[in-house]
């Protein structure tokens, strides 16, 4: 009996030993279940360079994880298309002598975003506007596009880890494309850097008369942009960039000055004898807070209809003492309806529009919201 009694207790504490090895096989390892809770995104699924951003995926592990792109058959080439004569590459900053242009660094562009929110076309000029751009955040006479057909073509991109402060990148495979729309820009400089490190960057130059030439720089292993400068004797109209290793795109710019040294703000008047030798060349006029559908037209050499309303508002400014925006108001209104006079005694602008200006001059916070940057 005694016998029966051990060998019962036995098979129970076999039973049991059993059932835990069995319950301990159903566990993960440590190991696993580490992996489970921390999982590392899905590279296939990124769409591009911003995504990865916004992931958390280091940028270098990323490239790592693209293939190579052959070189696109499209490029120029050199020995069927030969390079202007007039065309002159710049690569430090202290040989370009021309310093005083309009510059555009996307100070106004929101951090680390899409500048599209996906609705309309994707080219980022002065009449962007989005969730995330407004009219009037890009210079005017500029535009940057991506041959992306997606919202994500560009990036704005702000880390300042990696030296970067809103500097614009193409955000995949495609170039980044410069486009300058009035015609007068005969000289460009920018800062130049790429995603991708230990690569080449290319800049092929076009103008009226089609492609100019190609200049490449080397980007090291650092985001910090490097200084590119060209003058053309040919007004230039298009810079195309692109990753020379990978066949194109993951470029990035920031400082983007251009115009024409001899005549800066680009208004035929050369700066010797322009009034305003940085003109108010914005499309349309504003008044105050109020945005207006009226060209800007220019006056007389040097000087544009928005330039007279902008040497009005600082002189109303700097009379402002905080006691005095009713006289100042009224002597606003009075001084912009003289200009606004010759302004319709010239037939640049029509008698409503002149009504209209009048209107929102007396509706505006001038001098007390108003500044002149």
């Amino acid at each position: 009996m005694k016998q029966l009694t051990k060998i019962a207790y036995l098979l129970l504490i076999t039973v049991f030993i059993t059932s835990c090895e069995k319950q301990t096989d159903d566990l993960p390892e440590n190991s696993e279940m580490f992996k489970e809770e921390t999982k590392v995104p899905d590279l296939n699924e990124l769409n591009s360079v911003g995504d990865a951003i916004i992931a958390g995926v280091d940028i270098q592990t990323y490239f790592n994880s693209l293939p190579k792109r052959e070189i696109l058959s499209n490029r120029p080439s050199f020995s069927q298309i030969p390079i202007y004569s007039g065309l002159n590459f710049f690569f430090d900053s202290e040989d370009f002598h021309c310093n005083d242009l309009p510059t555009e660094s996307f100070d106004q562009t929101i951090n680390n975003t899409y500048p599209f929110d996906g609705y309309g076309n994707n080219i980022l000029d002065e009449n962007t506007d989005t969730y995330f751009i407004s009219p009037g955040y890009i210079l005017p006479g500029i535009s940057f596009e991506s041959g992306y057909d997606e919202y994500w073509g560009l990036y704005i991109w702000t880390d300042s880890y990696y030296n970067q402060d809103k500097a614009l990148f193409e955000n995949g495979y495609e170039d980044l494309i410069i486009k300058f729309t009035n015609n007068n820009v005969t000289s460009v400089s920018m800062d130049i850097s790429s995603w991708n490190w230990y690569t080449y960057v290319s800049m092929d130059v076009y103008g009226d008369s089609g492609y100019l030439g190609t200049s490449t720089i080397n980007i090291p292993s650092t985001y910090d942009g490097q200084f590119w400068g060209v003058t053309s004797a040919e007004s230039i109209t298009k810079i195309v960039l692109y990753d020379s290793y990978y066949g194109g795109g993951f470029v990035g710019i920031d400082n983007i000055s251009f115009g024409n040294c001899e005549d800066i703000d680009g208004d035929g008047c050369l700066n010797e004898d322009d009034a305003h030798p940085n003109s108010n060349i914005s499309e349309f006029l504003s008044i105050g807070e109020y945005s207006t559908d009226i060209e800007n037209n220019l006056v007389d050499c040097g000087t544009t209809m928005a330039d007279q309303i902008d040497d009005l508002l600082e002189e109303i400014n700097e009379a402002y003492n905080g006691d005095n925006w009713e006289e100042l108001h009224r002597k606003f209104t009075r001084e912009l309806s003289k200009i606004t006079y010759g302004w319709r005694k010239d037939r640049l602008i029509t008698r409503s529009e002149r009504s209209q200006i009048s209107s929102w001059a007396y509706g505006s916070d001038i001098p007390s919201y108003y500044d002149i940057d």
